[in-house]
C-alpha cells in the first residue's frame, strides 16, 4: 500500500490532501505525456532535421537555418519539463509522510507542491506557445553560412503538432487541476484561520 501511495505521488506530484479524482487525473496527464515522448521520440521526434528542406547547397547553411527555426526542439522541451515535473515530485515524496500524521503536519507542503507543480506547467506551455504555435511550414532565412536569402519548407509537420498538440493539452489540464486544488487548500487555510475547523473532503 505505501509503495503504491509513493508511485501515486511521483506520477500525480500531489500528496493525500488532494481528491482521489485529482491525483488520478494528474496521474493520467503524466503517464499520458510518457506514453507521447517514448512513441514520437522513435518517430516523429527521432530526426526533425530531415523534414527540413532549403533550396541551397551550401555546407552548413541549412543546419543552421534549422537551428534559427527550431531553436529548442520540441521533444527536448518537454523532456526538460518532466524533469522539471518529476525532481518536485521526488522532492515532494522525501519530505511527504504518508498517513493520518502528515494531514495534521505538513498541509503548507500540500499548498506549495500545488503551486510549484501549476508555475512548472504554465511556463512550460507559455514557451511552448512562443516557440511553436506560429511557426510556418515555410520560412526564409539568411543566416551565416548561407549566401543570400534561402527559402526552407518544413515536411512532415503534421505529426509532430498532433503529438505537441497532445502534450500542451496534457499540460492544461495539469495545471488546471493543479490550480482548483490550490484553491480548495486556500478555502481550508482560511477557514481554519477563522476557527470553523475544516477538512479537506
Amino acid at each position: 500500500m505505501l509503495h503504491t501511495e509513493r508511485i501515486t505521488m511521483l506520477l500525480s506530484g500531489t500528496s493525500q490532501l488532494s481528491s482521489s479524482q485529482s491525483r488520478v487525473c494528474l496521474s493520467t496527464a503524466t503517464l499520458l505525456r510518457l506514453l507521447t515522448l517514448v512513441l514520437g521520440g522513435e518517430t516523429a521526434w527521432r530526426d526533425e532535421e530531415r523534414g527540413f528542406l532549403c533550396n541551397t547547397s551550401v555546407v552548413g547553411c541549412q543546419a543552421a537555418c534549422f537551428d534559427q527555426h527550431s531553436p529548442i526542439a520540441p521533444f527536448n522541451l518537454y523532456c526538460l519539463q518532466l524533469i522539471f515535473l518529476f525532481t518536485l515530485s521526488l522532492a515532494g515524496a522525501r519530505l511527504h509522510q504518508p498517513g493520518p500524521q502528515y494531514l495534521q503536519a505538513r498541509p503548507h507542503m500540500h499548498f506549495l507542491s500545488l503551486l510549484g507543480k501549476a508555475i512548472i506547467e504554465g511556463l512550460f506551455l507559455l514557451i511552448a506557445y512562443q516557440l511553436y504555435s506560429t511557426r510556418p511550414s515555410e520560412t526564409t532565412c539568411s543566416t551565416s553560412p548561407c549566401q543570400g536569402l534561402v527559402t526552407c519548407k518544413v515536411f512532415g509537420a503534421t505529426v509532430r503538432d498532433a503529438l505537441s498538440l497532445l502534450v500542451c493539452s496534457c499540460s492544461a489540464v495539469s495545471l488546471l487541476v493543479c490550480v482548483f486544488e490550490a484553491y480548495r487548500s486556500l478555502t481550508y487555510f482560511s477557514e481554519k484561520l477563522v476557527g470553523k475547523g475544516a477538512t479537506i473532503p
